[in-house]
């Protein structure tokens, strides 16, 4: 019988495919025993003969005998049923792995378009997006493999969030994910069904692994749509549903609990407190004396666009150097302080002894100090061990901070940060599905193994020595190992994969450089970079432009 290899999607689709990908079929192939390749569109098939570059029609379907290198094409698993929470750049990049694998997801998103945080609304008080952000990572970085975007030196590297949502929109266009998506529904229960189990195959049982049948995944969710009345007013109404599912993949973010501190004396304080979740345009703060409390990204930002309108911009940040004379570090109206200890009886504000100056005019404190992760579906009624502790910061236990340790049929996509998200959302979905379906060579290690690791990650504060509960899921310059070991799981790491990532941390380690040199809450000059990726040799080129973004420097620069 005679070995078929299938590409599962739509004509239209093909023209959406990275270059290399196309290629590396073919040339993976070229010395195998495949005799034909199948286009396969969803309502007709095309045949290509491995000798001959004739297309013609192919009647009925054909059985895929050979697994894609790179994960483009898998075995067809009609019966493996997955749920994915989430259709923002995590879930989209879950379903477009999944579906590409031949699993058909089902997607759960409670709102009624796609892009999760990137979905900005204005004057929203419960999203993090707002109106003048712009990345801090190049679009070159940002990008699934998939999808280049950029480095064709047309335009800036550092883009607004519009921007960004449509490259989302375009990425869920081009893989045809939309059919995947319900939207308005709101998952309200997960839970792990110990007498259900799926099917056997799901997961790779290689020899040194003691998991027996999976079992399945209960998830309940409630459906919201419009329902017209004998002609009147529409009345919104609530459908409820469960279903069982062989695998769950959680990617419902980290940007919607924020995270406020609490302070002593913080009840003393006269003004307006918020949240930088509440943030959205600066110049509601006129003539005003703000406090931005953590000097991170998003307090840098809001520190910077907030100056241009207030009185003064304090910013809080515990990286501050010492301050020799008490004094804050000063540029403009922003002073850049350290950490906020206390407000006192006359609402006046500490930054520790080191500083001199205690504020007592602030008219707004703006709490920059992110978010807790959020998983209501997940509780007692869940029949699984899992912590997500407000105020911690960490979630576990999870294998490689993906797979829950016990039950690796669910699924975490998403949870480190300080990485760049989508390249690693896309890694990571890449793992889950090979061990899905046991396609790579790598696979996990047993129970207690995995377990073990979960502990040692979870007391250690994730892989940076001597780390803080809070930073278990901080990665910064450990995302890329991270990386390598995703991509051997998925079974696609090889030297190509390797000067993709290593070009990724290139470039993010000279953005980051460009970005720390500056006085935070300043101008963000950096942003002005515009570059050119350059894989094959592991580096980029990145042009100067002027702040304006419309003149070019003609000198240029190569790492």
């Amino acid at each position: 019988m005679k070995n078929v290899l299938f590409f599962v999607f739509s004509l239209t689709q093909v023209q959406c495919r990275n270059a290399f990908v196309l290629k590396r079929t073919i040339v993976q192939h070229h010395h195998s025993n495949i005799q034909e390749i199948i286009v396969r569109n969803p309502t007709q098939s095309f045949q290509l003969s491995s000798t001959s570059s004739s297309i013609y029609r192919s009647n009925g379907s054909r059985r895929m005998s050979s697994l894609l290198h790179h994960g483009v094409v898998s075995k067809s698993s009609p019966s493996h049923t997955v749920a994915i929470i989430g259709a923002g750049a995590a879930g989209l990049a879950a379903a477009r792995v999944f579906s590409r694998n031949g699993i058909r997801p089902v997607v759960f998103e409670k709102e009624s378009e796609t892009g999760g945080v990137w979905d900005y609304r204005a004057n929203a008080k419960d999203r993090p997006m707002y109106k003048g952000l712009r990345t801090n990572l190049p679009r070159e970085i940002m990008a699934y493999r998939e999808k280049p975007w950029g480095s064709d030196g047309l335009g800036p590297s550092f883009v607004r969030h519009q921007d960004v949502l449509q490259y989302l929109h375009e990425y869920s266009e081009c893989f045809g994910l939309q059919k995947f998506i319900s939207y308005g529904c709101t998952v309200t229960q997960l839970e792990i069904c110990k007498e259900e189990t799926g099917p056997k195959s799901l997961i790779a049982h290689h020899h040194n692994t003691d998991d027996g049948p999976l079992c399945q995944i209960k998830i309940n969710w409630e459906q919201q749509h419009n329902s017209d009345t004998n002609g009147n007013k529409s009345q919104v109404v609530v459908d409820k549903h469960s279903s069982l599912f062989d695998a769950v993949c959680v990617c419902n973010g980290h940007y919607a609990t924020p995270s406020i501190p609490s302070l002593p004396g913080m009840e003393n304080f006269k003004g307006r407190i918020m949240h930088s979740i509440e943030y959205d345009d600066p110049s509601q703060f006129v003539n005003q004396n703000i406090l931005c409390v953590g000097g991170r990204a998003s307090g840098a930002d809001l520190a910077r666009e907030i100056s241009a309108h207030a009185n003064k911009v304090y910013l809080s940040d515990t990286t501050c150097p010492q301050l020799p004379d008490g004094n804050p570090i000063q540029k403009g109206n922003v002073f850049w302080v350290p950490r906020t200890e206390s407000i006192d009886d006359n609402s006046a504000i500490s930054f520790g002894e080191s500083c001199g100056d205690r504020p007592n005019d602030i008219d707004v404190i703006i709490f920059c100090s992110g978010y807790d992760y959020n998983f209501p579906f997940i509780n007692e009624r869940s029949n699984l061990t899992f912590h997500s502790v407000p105020g911690e910061r960490r979630v576990s236990p999870l294998y490689e901070q993906l797979w829950h340790a016990e039950h690796v049929q669910l699924s975490f996509i998403g949870l480190p940060h300080s990485v760049v998200p989508f390249p690693f959302f896309e890694l990571q979905a890449e793992a889950i599905v090979a061990q899905l379906l046991g396609s790579s060579t790598s696979s996990l290690p047993n129970t207690k193994e995995r377990l073990a690791a979960a502990t040692r990650d979870s007391i250690a504060g994730g892989p940076k020595p001597n780390g803080r509960i809070q930073d278990t899921h901080f990665l910064g310059d450990y995302q890329w190992d991270f990386l390598r070991n995703y991509s051997k799981l998925a079974g696609n790491y090889d030297e190509e994969m390797e000067n993709f990532i290593s070009t990724n941390k290139f470039i993010y380690d000279h953005a980051g450089k460009q970005r720390k040199i500056l006085f935070p809450g300043g101008p963000d000059v950096y942003r002005n970079n515009i570059y050119r990726r350059k894989d094959k040799s592991q580096s980029f080129d990145v042009d100067k432009y002027e702040v304006d973004l419309t003149t070019p420097i003609v000198t240029s620069s190569t790492h």
